[in-house]
């Protein structure tokens, strides 16, 4: 749980004492209050699993890839606490079960709501879809812009970094892989 209280003190202290600014100004007044705020947004999986998915019986027994595209997300960089967002692109081949379509975006997200890496984000979201949903094979690939890598540092703004995530069928299949791979390549 996020201490709000706590937090704004600290980013009191860090913005006055830290930083040198002049927290009476009118543009900085309540700016401890507003990060703090965001910081909660931001951080709101922190702690918790997903466990939202709502599963569907596969009753027609459908066995070809389905793929939600473009996924939106907004994550944060735990090197440097600087954002970073993209797109995910899921695809899976169900079992038993096909799921409600929002809930692929949902546990995107949700797991977005931390501090981590892309790499980590990447296992922990399909980590979580396989142990939950049971499908034959699935694929995640994220796609996202790194504030780390464009405002400081090596400052590439147009660089984009890719991670994947593949299980089951679609790891051992060339054929279902390449198929999730084609409909990703024309976005």
């Amino acid at each position: 749980m996020i201490d709000l209280s706590l937090l704004e003190k600290f980013i009191e202290q860090t913005l006055s004492q830290g930083l040198g600014l002049d927290l009476t100004d009118p543009n900085l007044a309540e700016t401890p209050q507003r990060i703090a705020r965001m910081y909660e947004e931001l951080f709101a999986g922190v702690g918790k699993e997903f466990d939202g998915f709502t599963l569907f019986p596969n009753t027609k027994n459908y066995d070809e890839l389905i793929i939600s595209e473009r996924i939106d997300f907004v994550s944060v960089c735990s090197h440097h606490f600087l954002p970073f967002q993209g797109s995910a692109f899921f695809g899976y081949i169900p079992d038993r079960y096909v799921v409600g379509l929002s809930k692929l975006a949902r546990v995107v997200c949700h797991y977005a709501k931390r501090p981590q890496l892309q790499e980590n984000l990447t296992h922990e979201i399909m980590d979580c879809f396989i142990k939950k949903v049971k499908p034959l094979g699935a694929m995640l690939i994220l796609r996202a812009y790194h504030s780390c890598q464009s405002i400081r540092g090596a400052k590439q703004s147009n660089a984009i970094m890719t991670t994947s995530a593949v299980r089951g069928v679609i790891k051992t299949d060339v054929k279902a892989r390449q198929e999730m791979l084609a409909v990703i390549a024309l976005k």
